[in-house]
């Protein structure tokens, strides 16, 4: 793996849960490494499964805010993920956002509603989500 994406991701599950800014300025970094093109199905390929998806989500929320299209790319292709809803480790990751899947409500209520169906691990997070996005409209 990558020594850029490896420290990153190590720095990400080191401040978990806190607020600490060295995180940021690797992310940085490895977007100088990486570009922005195609960012999100090359960093997934290139992180080994060992990294828990929330260290992933971890990332990518950071990435949303931190490409130069405000996570548009990154979030149309984890929008993508939950639409084809074949790889529970993408949909873990693509639930765990900043921000709200899917542009239309809609779309992401018939979405999320199918996943949870589906996949009773996410339910929870799909129900959150759909309330969440109802109740801030």
């Amino acid at each position: 793996m990558n020594r850029i994406l490896q420290d990153t991701l190590a720095m990400i599950k080191a401040e978990r849960g806190g607020s600490g800014s060295e995180r940021f300025a690797l992310v940085d970094k490895l977007l100088l490494e990486y570009g922005e093109n195609n960012l999100a199905e090359r960093l997934y390929n290139d992180i080994p499964p060992e990294w828990t998806w929330g260290i992933v989500a971890d990332l990518f929320a950071i990435l949303i805010w931190s490409t130069s299209d405000n996570g548009h790319a990154l979030t149309n292709v984890t929008d993508q993920w939950l639409e084809q809803g074949d790889d529970l480790r993408k949909i873990q990751i693509a639930l765990h956002l900043d921000t709200y899947p899917f542009l239309q409500r809609d779309k992401m209520n018939s979405v999320l509603s199918s996943l949870a169906t589906r996949y009773p691990i996410v339910a929870d997070r799909c129900n959150e989500l759909i309330l969440s996005r109802s109740e801030s409209e």
